[in-house]
């Protein structure tokens, strides 16, 4: 039978949801998840023209719940028809972020226009996660950058992230992520979250191991749980300010996903590294912006699970004898395991030539 979960994301202006959806399409696809993203209504709006300027906010407000009640309907039917068994939904926004702009009151009558009491609202959802805005401690972060239909000020998006906290209040599956940490720990917090939620297994890092690759070795993963493979093709691209930035093409089964991330430093030891979905035409774009003093990195990756444990191996095209195995690291504190039919050369959970940057600079293990 066919289990298919919604999970909204909420929270106040630059709290991460770009990211998060992201990097949470690509790890739910690597464990058997089939992924359907429901982007914001607010900003497709907007962008296209329609916006609280040009209609009041009352006004607007109708119009984005019209838009999001359609592309629910319609993201649902798709679940419903897209093969495999695990789908989710992922929501930036559900309908009741719009009573967080008008009001409770006001947010009542615009449901009667479509025979609604918010009282049903939380049926829709399965789960709730608020991502707390950057503006609530976090300050250097807050950016306009990674979204044109941002506006809001850091004040603003304190009191939007409030209003966000209180409309969904009575969510009986609400988990909220804040600010107390490096934005990295944020968002593997925020996708551990949705995992508990699923009953998985993930943990919040990897140890890297170079392992021996055959044809061997690789038959004998496909009678693992969950096996799947990826063909991954990454560009690193010029970068003006020092920032680590990339895009991604990822083919897997008939789906192609495209995506870009860029890395930045608040301070010598906290990174962050933001993550948005980008459509073939602009992945397409970005390819002029190529840094030619750094490889192409063309490599498959082989993800499985073995008595719990998530695996998941990069098979570079430069030397496919070898391969950088990454495993989960239990949070209960026990070892990790490796299969006995996976060879070993060497841990290089620390060495930073095994990471992708290097490697593309490098082109050996």
């Amino acid at each position: 039978m066919k289990d298919i979960k919604r999970i909204v994301l909420t929270g106040g202006p630059c709290s991460g949801k770009t990211t998060f959806t992201s990097r949470a399409q690509q790890v739910l696809a690597e464990r058997g998840y089939r992924v359907i993203i429901d982007h914001e209504s607010a900003t497709d709006l907007i962008t296209g023209g329609i916006s609280p300027a040009t209609l009041g906010m009352y006004e607007f407000q109708k119009y984005c719940v019209a838009l999001q009640l359609k592309k629910e309907e319609l993201c649902y039917k798709a679940a419903t028809e897209i093969s495999g068994d695990k789908v989710i939904i992922l929501i930036d926004r559900g309908i009741f972020d719009d009573m967080a702009y008008v009001g409770e009151e006001a947010f009542r009558e615009i449901l009667k226009e479509f025979d609604m009491v918010p009282e049903e609202i939380n049926e829709r959802y399965d789960m709730v996660v608020h991502l707390v805005t950057s503006a609530k401690g976090k300050e250097e972060a807050y950016t306009f950058a990674n979204n044109a239909a941002r506006y809001e000020t850091i004040d603003e998006a304190r009191t939007m992230d409030d209003m966000a906290l209180e409309a969904w209040k009575t969510h009986p599956n609400r988990v909220i992520i804040g600010n107390e940490t490096i934005f990295e720990i944020k968002m593997i917090k925020a996708i551990q979250s949705v995992f508990e939620y699923l009953g998985e297994g993930v943990v919040e890092k990897f140890n890297k191991y170079l392992i021996e690759v055959d044809d061997t070795i690789l038959e004998r993963f496909k009678n693992e749980a969950n096996y799947s493979t990826s063909h991954i093709v990454q560009h690193y691209l010029k970068s003006d300010n020092g920032n680590e930035r990339r895009i991604r093409r990822r083919e897997r089964d008939s789906d192609t996903m495209y995506s870009y991330s860029e890395a930045n430093y608040l301070s010598s030891n906290e990174r962050i590294k933001k993550d948005r979905i980008l459509t073939e035409k602009q992945y397409n774009d970005y390819l002029n912006q190529i840094d030619t003093d750094l490889n192409v990195l063309d490599k498959m990756r082989y993800s499985f699970i073995n008595d719990g444990m998530f695996y998941k191996l990069d098979v570079f095209d430069f030397d496919q004898s070898k391969g950088v195995l990454a495993v989960d690291v239990p949070l209960d504190g026990s070892d990790v395991k490796i299969p006995d039919y996976i060879r070993v050369i060497k841990d290089v959970t620390d060495d930073l030539n095994y990471k992708n940057y290097y490697l593309a600079k490098t082109q050996k293990y």
